[in-house]
């Protein structure tokens, strides 16, 4: 009897501590933050899952940007669609779906050659979406003409979760025109009509149209089963010009579009660098219905049994094993989870929230730690209390032991002594695991106990004992007022040696530590917002100066050419417009081309460029402002040398580094660009005379938004000239430095050289 006692108050500890933890992680799941993370969790699955067996059948026809240049820019005459949808139709396609809203007419020519082909075709579907509008959103249906010619259209409906990622569609939305199909779902009912209606029967959607009218309707939401190899994709062009049109035969086809700037892409878990075009996510959709892989959510009641589960296997695991063998199970546990999750949706087709499992692993070792710590400060309490008790029941008998006497009164001492040890571990491991600055003060205001984040960022010296009062005079305030009490708490933003925090001082009640009470200081670095609204400043000065002075000269000159159009002096204007217009077209395509190289929406072109002519396209922008500030543009090329490069972006680079050391030039001083080859690289360098560049400015000079001190308030720009140059070069496997010289700088772009030619040439500008 006696030995079942523990084991029955074990098990019972257990499983509160079970239901607690599945409780909290409950709780903790609702958060929209750990939801969104849930999810993204799971869509790692699509992108480790291996691509089906049975390859797609859908083709895409991408109007893409060969086919823009071939035949114009959007929107195209509707004879072209007419022409597209002809071709596709006489190629054999079994279906084809154009994702092109037709909503606007254009001329009755042009309209009446489509609605031909759409009745002639008899295969075709079109699309109709919800638009967003000022007065709210609203159904945007295709001509009633194409509508009647083509005979189905397909809602183009993609509802976004919380993180804006597509995952789900549903299959059947209410329109102005009454419950109308997806588009996916309008082709696959017209492509093979067996596998659609399994597929909706799956998910407990009838696969007739004879259903009785619906005023108002809860769509359901299907899971898409995204595959992650790619679908085949014809260019619009090729089928304008009847070419490659041999694979489409019997084949559902789909019309979309491919550039960025004119198609709908959504963010999909298959994404990488960009969204997916929305005719990929129907293809996407048609593909899981013709080859029959259909994707369910597991119900929440087997989750929570899982959940449960999980939490009492995390509450046994750490109430049995400690230090590196607990380490290790947990890294095994969260792997089995993952692991777990991954193989249920692989082999199973079933989405397992794992997120809520993987947070038990994680939470688990906290909750059954605290429990400890709070077993071993009742442990410690009851020791002391009977230690008290027994003290003063021994002074007040008279028969206290003596001498030797005293062996079990040491281990007494000890046992409490490891005790205190234990608590104080603990104490001190919570205390340095937050990133916060934490200091604890006593009744008087003395300092009591700090984590190592607070003493670094407030080192406290041998003559001067840091207080509180000290510490609340240190802390600075910020414009908007600083520090605030709210009752007997003070928060608020303040100022730390330069670094801004938001800072909380709360009372803290008796303890064994602090008899008398104290007081905690907590403060949470904001260096992160800072450095972004210093971004956001630097941004605006870009255009507020750098915009600005080129704009400025080409209105002055037009004005005065529109005053004094026969004037001496506005016979230059013209010139002058067209130069500073030019400086600012390659100020802002050198700075767009990096943006769209890092969105991935460009790649490096392969340009065979001569560097002489480069250079000098460079001085010819750039002459005004030379010639502005009395400087001369010297070139200066060893050996003529011919790179491949993308030329618009090279030309940018080297126009930052020229306008630079204009910038920052003596007046009166020459500019001077060398260009050389050597070891199997083109080295371009840019040297000027003015003030050198400090050494402790060095290691930060290509830092995107970093202005050196000295030149902030004397110079206008944003800091991302030099970042620009730096990833150009890296772009094209290159490098870039910076030298400081007694009387000035000079910046060298390397670049791999693949071609070249000898000689020598010098110019003045």
């Amino acid at each position: 009897m006696t030995a079942a006692g523990p084991g029955r108050r074990h098990w019972s500890q257990t499983l509160v501590l079970s239901g607690i933890l599945f409780v909290l992680v409950c709780g903790i799941s609702t958060l929209p933050v750990v939801r969104t993370s849930s999810v993204r969790i799971t869509d790692t699955w699509f992108l480790l899952a291996p691509p089906p067996h049975e390859p797609s059948r859908a083709v895409l026809v991408l109007i893409d940007d060969d086919s823009l240049q071939q035949f114009g820019r959007w929107p195209w005459s509707r004879v072209l669609l007419a022409q597209l949808n002809t071709n596709l139709a006489k190629a054999g396609a079994g279906v084809i779906g154009l994702d092109i809203l037709l909503s606007e007419p254009q001329s009755p020519e042009a309209d009446a050659s489509l609605r031909e082909s759409l009745q002639a075709s008899g295969r075709t579907v079109l699309v109709d979406e919800i638009g967003t509008f000022a007065d709210g959103p609203h159904w945007i249906e295709p001509l009633p003409e194409f509508a009647e010619a083509a005979g189905a259209v397909g809602h183009a409906h993609a509802p976004l979760d919380e993180d804006s990622v597509c995952r789900r569609f549903p299959a059947r939305e209410l329109s102005v025109n009454g419950s109308r199909w997806a588009f996916a779902v309008e082709l696959a009912r017209r492509t093979v009509p067996e596998r659609a209606s399994a597929f909706l029967a799956a998910y407990g959607i009838p696969f007739s149209d004879d259903n009785p009218v619906v005023i108002a309707a809860k769509p359901i939401l299907i899971p898409i089963w995204f595959r992650s190899d790619r679908f085949e994709t014809i260019s619009a062009r090729d089928v304008l010009q009847g070419q490659n049109l041999e694979t489409v035969r019997g084949r559902p086809v789909l019309v979309g579009f491919g550039p960025t700037e004119i198609s709908d892409r959504l963010s999909t878990p298959i994404s990488r660098e960009l969204p997916a075009p929305g005719v990929e996510i129907h293809a996407q959709i048609l593909d899981s219905i013709l080859t029959g892989r259909e994707l369910h959510e597991v119900s929440i009641l087997v989750v929570a049994a899982v959940l449960m589960c999980t939490c009492m296997l995390v509450v046994i695991v750490f109430q049995t094993w400690h230090g590196w063998w607990a380490s290790g199970l947990l890294l095994m546990l969260g792997i089995a989870v993952y692991a777990g999750g991954f193989l249920t949706f692989l082999w199973f087709s079933r989405i397992v929230p794992v997120g809520p499992l993987l947070l038990s692993v994680v939470a688990g070792p906290l909750l059954v730690y605290t429990a400890d710590f709070v077993m071993v400060e009742q442990s410690v309490t009851r020791q002391l209390l009977g230690l008290r008790s027994w003290l003063a029941l021994q002074t007040k008998s008279g028969s206290m032991p003596e001498g030797n006497d005293l062996s079990w009164k040491l281990q007494v001492l000890h046992d409490l002594q490891t005790e205190l040890g234990s608590l104080y571990e603990l104490h001190k491991t919570l205390l340095e695991s937050t990133q916060d600055l934490v200091a604890v003060f006593d009744q008087q205001g003395n300092l009591l106990l700090q984590n190592q984040a607070f003493a670094a960022a407030y080192p406290s010296q041998a003559e001067t004992q840091l207080t509180l009062e000290r510490l609340r005079t240190r802390l600075e305030p910020t414009d908007d007022g600083g520090l605030q009490s709210r009752g007997s708490v003070v928060e608020g933003e303040a100022y730390l040696n330069d670094e801004l925090y938001s800072a909380r001082i709360a009372p803290l009640p008796p303890t064994a530590l602090a008899p008398g009470g104290g007081t905690i200081v907590t403060l949470a670095s904001l260096r992160t917002r800072v450095e972004r609204d210093r971004s956001r400043a630097e941004a605006l000065g870009f255009i507020t100066h750098e915009l600005r002075t080129p704009l400025a000269s080409i209105q002055g000159f037009a004005e005065l050419m529109m005053r004094y159009p026969g004037s001496s002096t506005s016979a230059g204007a013209p010139e002058t417009i067209f130069r500073e217009s030019k400086r600012l077209l390659a100020l802002i395509s050198s700075y767009l081309d990096v943006l769209r190289l890092d969105a991935g929406a460009k790649s490096v072109s392969s340009d065979l460029i001569e560097l002489d002519g480069l250079v000098r396209q460079v001085f010819d922008i750039l002459q005004p402002l030379a010639t502005a500030a009395k400087m001369r543009l010297v070139f200066e090329l060893g050996e003529p040398v011919a790179l491949v490069a993308d030329a618009h972006l090279l030309s940018g680079a080297v126009l930052n580094l020229v306008s630079n050391a204009i910038k920052y030039g003596r007046p009166g001083t020459d500019i001077v660009v060398r260009g050389l080859h050597q070891a199997g690289e083109v080295i371009v360098s840019v040297s000027n005379i003015g003030e050198p560049i400090a050494p402790d400015v060095m290691p930060r000079l290509f830092d995107a938004y970093f202005r050196a001190s000295k030149v902030e308030g004397s110079k206008t720009g944003w800091g991302l000239g030099l970042a620009f140059v730096k990833r150009i070069a890296e772009k094209h496997g290159g490098s870039i430095r910076a030298e400081s010289q007694p009387e000035g700088n000079c910046f060298e772009i390397r670049l791999p050289m693949k071609a070249g030619v000898t000689g020598a040439t010098k110019g003045v500008v």
